[in-house]
């Protein structure tokens, strides 16, 4: 009985170690497809590694590269965002994304929002989820030191200065908490998408014979904000609404 535990002990950690072995193979072979200008092989190279369970920025953004050398704007642009998602500094990400969307076919007025929600979304791509998830960690442990100043030094002066500055840094700690929640929602939910086909009528109501309402092109990002029977009811920049098929947009 020992000795099938200790082997499929070994197994396991076998195929803990091979596993991001191969994975970093794998992502590497698709690296030299694409520096050989096979852009189409390297494209399926990166989305097998995808498939394996494997994720990350700088993958989701050499993939995106690889489907802009093809040509193929919608795949580009998701992946892009795909990769800013997880690395909203990503500086080179934004630039292509930019770049892509130029080749897009839509020119949509964004409609204006608030100051007050136009700052909060800049505030809360400043990270990733994980991002945020640090920034908690890290104000949590800041806050319980000044608790453990104030309870613990005696000087008046600095229980003042630590209670002031404790205030500011548990206010901070509590909006991190609200971004942090809200980037995670943002990412859990796939709520943004990207049309992937040259052109998607955009319909009234979720049926074919319902009337049409406008014509969206490939590498148009839009929010999806409900679903039907094979239907997704979607927003684009400027609040206009519509019902499109599920397989004609792709979520971030």
């Amino acid at each position: 009985m020992l000795r099938k535990i200790y082997i499929l002990l070994v197994f396991c950690l076998l195929g803990s170690i091979m596993g991001p072995t191969a994975t970093a193979h794998d992502a590497a072979q698709a690296d030299s497809l694409y520096r050989v200008a096979d852009y189409e092989a390297a494209a399926v190279a990166y989305e097998q590694v995808l498939a394996s369970g494997y994720a990350s920025a700088d993958l989701y953004y050499n993939l995106g590269n690889a489907y802009y050398r093809c040509e193929q704007m919608g795949p580009a642009i998701l992946n892009y965002c795909r990769a800013l998602y997880l690395n909203p500094h990503m500086a080179d990400a934004k630039e292509n994304l930019a770049l892509a969307e130029s080749h897009t076919v839509d020119r949509i007025t964004v409609m204006p929002r608030l100051f007050i929600v136009r700052w909060l979304d800049a505030l809360m791509h400043c990270f990733s989820p994980r991002g945020w998830q640090w920034v908690v960690v890290v104000l949590f442990a800041i806050v319980g030191a000044m608790v453990l100043l104030f309870v613990f030094v005696p000087k008046r002066s600095v229980r003042k200065a630590t209670l002031i500055a404790g205030v500011f840094v548990l206010a901070l700690w509590l909006l991190s908490i609200a971004m942090m929640i809200r980037s995670m929602h943002r990412y859990n939910a796939h709520a943004e998408a990207v049309v992937m086909t040259p052109a998607m009528t955009v319909k009234s109501s979720p049926e074919e014979q319902s009337a049409d309402k406008m014509v969206l092109h490939e590498g148009t990002r839009l929010t999806v904000s409900d679903s039907l029977s094979g239907w997704y009811k979607i927003v684009i920049a400027d609040g206009t609404s519509g019902w499109c098929h599920r397989d004609e947009i792709e979520r971030i």
